[in-house]
Formats: structure tokens, sequence, C-alpha cells
């Protein structure tokens, strides 16, 4: 078992089944860090939320977004994760990572898309899983085009030492970070694809 995968190769075949016609740039395993984020689009959005799986269901009872009057402790240890109105793409991505770990970030020729991988949160690899549906690999979880994509950087922030932050056209950011599974190497070629 591989624990540094070859994201692309792993689920090439499942990407082109879920995004026909999509040539996939880069992909990396990451998850949305902890920090204060925008408010959340009101329920009947473009992007409802979909139940996530119970890891992500876990860890978001324990790790819950800061209370009323919590949030400069919250902004003190993890600064803000996304920023942007309510409406804003940011905020629609965000509402998308509810309940969900880990993510994967999916740069094709035409968009940038969020899904669930769900093979497991470090084995990605597993040759058991090679076999599985497309639908049972990767849940897709939201997407917006291309030409809603300013610009991307890698940078240290705070706690996150490889953190991807994605600027849209619209003012709005959003940041993706994992200890883990997306180290600088794997973050700049998201970096590279979204600014190419």
């Amino acid at each position: 078992m591989n624990l540094d995968p070859d994201v692309l190769q792993v689920y090439a075949a499942p990407l082109a089944e879920l995004a026909p016609g999509e040539r996939v740039l880069a992909a990396v395993v990451t998850n949305a860090p902890m920090g204060l984020d925008p408010p959340l689009p009101p329920d009947g959005g473009d992007h409802p939320a979909t139940a996530g799986s119970a890891a992500g269901s876990v860890a978001a009872t324990i790790l819950s977004p800061p209370k009323p009057g919590q949030g400069f402790f919250w902004w003190l240890l993890f600064g803000r994760s996304a920023a942007g109105a309510p409406t804003s793409t940011a905020a629609a991505s965000r509402r998308a990572c509810l309940g969900h770990h880990p993510l994967m970030l999916v740069v094709t020729d035409t968009r940038l898309r969020l899904y669930e991988p769900r093979d497991g949160a470090y084995f990605v690899d597993d040759a058991g899983n090679a076999a599985k549906p497309a639908t049972e690999r990767l849940l897709p979880l939201w997407d917006t085009p291309r030409s809603a994509v300013r610009s991307a950087r890698v940078g240290w922030h705070r706690l996150h030492r490889n953190r991807l932050t994605i600027e849209f056209t619209d003012g709005s950011w959003a940041s993706f970070a994992s200890l883990f599974q997306m180290g600088r190497r794997k973050a700049s070629t998201i970096v590279a694809a979204l600014n190419g």
C-alpha cells in the first residue's frame, strides 16, 4: 500500500466516468482547514450540502465552528479559512465541504471540482477499491467554471504549513490544507494548473 499515491493515476477511471469529455490537469487529496468561514449560502442554493461520511460527521461535531463570542479565539488559532459574501463562490464551496473528510480537489480544462474520495482517508490506492464503480469511489460535491478562478497560491499560514488558497473573480477566496495528504509539491500542481 503506497502512502503517497499519484491521485491522478489512482482515480483516472472514475474521474473519466464522472467528468466525461474533460481533461484532468491536476488532483490532490486535501481538507477544508479549520478557521473562520464566510456566512454560508441559504438553503436551496445552487450547491446544496449533501450528507457526509461518518468520519466527517464526527469531526464536524468535535471541531464545530465557533459559537457567538468565540470568533476571536478561533481566528487567533486558525485564522480565516475562507472569506466572501454568503452568495459568493467561496461560501458555496465551504457549504459543499461540510461533513466531508477528506476532500479531493480536481482541476480540469473547464472546471474546478470537489469530490469526496470514498476509498479512505490516507490509503487511497488500496487495490481492493480499484474494481468499485466510480460512484462508490468518488462523490461529486461542488464545481465552478475555471473562469470563476482569479488565482491560486500555496504558503504558510499559522498552523498550516502548506495551505492552498484559491481566489475567485467575485472577490471571495477559500483555502485547503492537509498535514498528511497535501504537501507543497502536490499543492503546487493545483496552483500551476489554475494559474496556467
